[in-house]
């Protein structure tokens, strides 16, 4: 999976990207995320997700605390969905957080949004039991694990 930036070359194309009609109350349009991403200057960043040359979803990062990246938005497209490309754009942005010396990625997500929180949870984030905005807060944590030895 490779993250780009969104671009005058792409940008209609990610705009076109949706989720299926039972996803739609979960997740705020790539072209809003897009305008809040201008208003947000420089701390957010929209990028667009590829799967080889094939343009499939879309996030949008939020770059406001030193050890925290923030995903704002993340969408596959409901034509890429159950091939296993959310976990890789997880991934690709765990990637980039590391790359940035960032400890945590966090998120917020709809209560009831059941395939977001599977996926996510699969991936190793965690509730906090914090809300923000009637959002359900998962963090996870990209220090190594530390394993403790038997005679330790």
């Amino acid at each position: 999976m490779r993250l780009e930036p969104v671009t005058e070359d792409n940008y209609r194309a990610v705009i076109a990207l949706e989720v299926h009609e039972e996803q739609r109350g979960f997740v705020a349009t790539n072209l809003k995320s897009i305008a809040d991403a201008w208003v947000y200057r420089p701390k957010m960043q929209p990028l667009a997700m590829y799967s080889g040359d094939e343009l499939v979803g879309f996030t949008l990062l939020y770059r406001d605390q030193p050890h925290d990246l923030h995903i704002v938005r993340f969408m596959i497209d409901r034509r890429a969905q159950g091939r296993g490309l959310g976990r890789k754009g997880l991934a690709a942005i765990a990637d980039v957080a590391r790359g940035e010396g960032r400890t945590q990625l966090s998120l917020s997500l709809v209560p009831g949004n059941a395939v977001a929180h599977g996926l996510y949870a699969a991936f190793g984030f965690k509730e906090t039991g914090e809300v923000d905005e009637g959002e359900i807060v998962m963090r996870h944590d990209l220090t190594p694990a530390r394993h403790h030895s038997p005679q330790g």
